[in-house]
Parts: structure tokens; C-alpha cells; sequence
């Protein structure tokens, strides 16, 4: 023994095959790793439905909530379980509502068997479970259309979100709701009569013929409610708002002069071609 190490060579050939090696290995760990995390995921959620159907209806919180999530986790999953996830929105914890109205609110159209149940939840004492279910709603479609009372009834709610949500539910309902919002122009809640001259608004022309009657009503809700939704709407509005100018009967004849000049430079030039006509 000298007290010196000996190295020894490593053939060029063992590096290249270790380095193979290498690369084999990593090529099927990148095959296999989405394998391993679906497999993984797999096995956290539920197999057995009934179970899941069982836990969602736990009075427990944190037992409804890991199996609402998990039906939020798997729409396959979700579209078997709506009328379970309906009854669940009665949910005494408001996490677990929430966490339920946004699992049916990802399946759409889908979700129309819990439209009675959704309805309902406009009414809940949390704002963020209402705006949740009015934009559940929303993403149903048509078949919300027997919520238009309960939507008609929240637009007067003090929260700015719910009154925002309440507004896409109804508008995207186009002429089914377009009656109740036109009663609700005449709401004693000043709030109510606002949200609904919005939606209205968004409506665009199809609103016009309604509203212009109701201005020319001269109701004092009403009529400048009225008002508010033609200006919003523009340019779709200015020929009626004229012939009320040039034609109508006082008082309405001031406010259609008074919504066209919230209109604003969109109306002058059919303003002055009536003008002219007149004279």
C-alpha cells in the first residue's frame, strides 16, 4: 500500500450506456407522472356515489363540504348528483351552500333541475350565497325562467354584486322577462327602479316600444324610470323619444326632451331633421 489512491478508468462505452439509461428512465417518468396524479386524484374522491349522496347530506360541515367539492372536482360526477346537490343548498353552514350553488353553477344548463332550489336561494340571509345563485341562474338560461318573480324581487337588494347578478339573469331571459321588469319600473324602492331601468337598458330596442309608453303614462316611478332605461339604450331610442318631443302631450314631452339630451350627440342630427319638419 503507497498511501495513494488509485483511479480507475471508467470505459467510454459504461458513460454512454448510463447515460441512456438516464434518458430511458426520465422518458418513462414523463409518461407515467399524469398517470400517477390522475391515479392520485382518483383515489381522493368518493367511489361509491351513494356514499356521496349520503355525505352531502351530512349536518356536518366539514363532511358535506369534502363531498362538495368533490362533485365540483368531477362534472361526470356532479350531473348524477343535482337533485342531491338541490336539497343541499338548505345547507345550515353557508360555506358549504356556496360551494354547492357553484358546483351546479359549472354545469349550466345541466343544472335545471335545481332551479326551484336556486330560486329559493335568492332569499338566503348571505349575500355572496344569492349573488352565487342568481348567477347559477344565469348559466341555466331558459329554463330559469320560472325564477323571474323571485330574480324581479332581489332587484332591490343592497348589495351591489347580488343587484349585478339579478340584472345578467334577467337580461339574458330577454322577453320572458321583460314584463316583470317594466312592472318593476313603478316600484316604490327608488333602488328597484334603478336596477330595473338597467337591465332594461341591456335590453336595447326590444325594450323601446314598452318604455316609451310608460313615459308617455307620466307616472311619477314609472315614467322617469322609463327615462333612465331609453337613455341608457341610445340611439335605438331617438326616433320615438322625437315623435314624444314634437307630438306628445305634457309632461312627457318635457322628459323625452330631457332623455335625449342624456342621449346626447347621437340624437342631435335626428333632433334637428325633426325640428326642421315641424316648422
Amino acid at each position: 500500500m503507497t498511501g495513494t489512491w488509485e483511479t480507475q478508468e471508467i470505459p467510454a462505452n459504461g458513460c454512454r450506456k448510463n447515460a441512456a439509461r438516464l434518458i430511458a428512465l426520465s422518458s418513462v417518468l414523463i409518461i407515467l407522472l399524469p398517470l400517477i396524479v390522475m391515479a392520485q386524484d382518483k383515489a381522493k374522491a368518493p367511489d361509491d356515489l351513494n356514499s356521496l349522496l349520503k355525505d352531502l347530506a351530512s349536518s356536518d360541515p366539514a363532511v358535506a363540504m369534502q363531498a362538495a367539492k368533490a362533485v365540483k372536482s368531477q362534472r361526470s360526477v356532479a350531473k348524477e348528483t343535482v337533485p342531491a346537490l338541490a336539497k343541499a343548498i338548505r345547507h345550515p353552514n353557508e360555506v358549504v351552500r356556496m360551494t354547492i350553488i357553484e358546483a351546479l353553477s359549472e354545469l349550466g344548463p345541466e343544472a335545471a333541475p335545481a332551479v326551484p332550489a336556486l330560486t329559493e336561494a335568492l332569499k338566503d340571509e348571505d349575500p355572496m350565497v344569492r349573488e352565487a345563485a342568481a348567477l347559477a341562474l344565469f348559466g341555466v338560461g331558459k329554463a330559469s325562467i320560472p325564477s323571474v318573480p323571485s330574480l324581479v324581487q332581489c332587484l332591490g337588494d343592497r348589495n351591489k354584486k347580488v343587484r349585478d347578478a339579478v340584472i345578467l339573469a334577467l337580461v339574458s331571459l330577454e322577453q320572458a322577462a321583460l314584463p316583470a321588469l317594466l312592472g318593476a319600473l313603478g316600484s316604490k324602492d327608488p333602488m328597484a327602479r334603478d336596477t330595473a331601468a338597467q337591465a332594461l337598458g341591456r335590453m336595447g330596442a326590444a325594450a323601446v316600444p314598452d318604455l316609451v309608453a310608460l313615459l308617455k303614462k307620466s307616472d311619477p316611478n314609472a315614467s322617469p324610470a322609463a327615462s333612465k332605461a331609453l337613455a341608457e339604450i341610445g340611439e335605438p331610442a331617438v326616433e320615438p323619444l322625437i315623435e314624444v318631443l314634437t307630438t306628445g302631450k305634457q309632461p312627457a314631452a318635457t322628459l323625452a326632451g330631457h332623455t335625449l339630451a342624456a342621449i346626447g350627440s347621437s340624437a342631435v342630427p335626428a333632433l334637428v331633421e325633426a325640428l326642421k319638419r315641424k316648422r
